[in-house]
């Protein structure tokens, strides 16, 4: 054998045995039972998870049950003025106090679910359970009637500061 006939040779036997980065150890048979046991995790959680969506509990109340006892009641207010007094005031000038900027008046008509173009019947500055406040009477809801609220002196489309209010019945 010649040295070309034993280079041939080794070639041969390199190209059958193959290339050693190729080589693949022998699976072994504890790699593959964790892999099984994962994929049976797997399989448990979808099979769980499915199963808690489909059986999801209805939707809840829109409102705690504890709103519904819950209670908060506004001091008992009066407007300090008789009927005959606030009428008397129909005959005078509206003083508004406070108020007396328009468009600081039209937004608290506003606050107070009137138009802010209303007709303000009478006005005047007043003290409601030691508060500074001001007196206005409104048109009713019905005729013949009117509606006197007493409104806090900062009264504004987003806090009216509402004290008092009645109705009162037009001479």
């Amino acid at each position: 054998m010649s040295a070309a006939d034993d280079a041939d040779s080794g070639r041969r036997r390199v190209g059958v045995v193959g290339a050693a980065h190729a080589a693949r150890p022998a699976t072994r048979p504890l790699r593959a039972l964790a892999a099984l046991a994962g994929l049976a995790a797997v399989a448990v959680a979808v099979v769980w998870g499915t199963a808690a969506l489909i059986s999801a509990p209805g939707p809840a109340p829109s409102s705690p049950t504890t709103a519904e006892h819950i209670t908060v009641s506004r001091p008992a207010t009066t407007i300090p003025l008789s009927d005959p007094q606030i009428l008397a005031l129909l005959g005078h000038e509206a003083d508004y106090g406070p108020l007396a900027d328009p468009q600081r008046r039209a937004s608290c008509l506003s606050g107070l679910g009137y138009p802010p173009t209303v007709r303000v019947l009478a006005a005047q500055p007043l003290e409601v359970s030691g508060r500074p406040a001001v007196l206005l009477v409104l048109p009713g809801d019905t005729p013949g009637t009117m509606t006197a609220v007493a409104v806090a002196s900062t009264c504004s489309s987003a806090d009216t500061g509402l004290l008092a209010d009645r109705p009162i019945q037009r001479p």
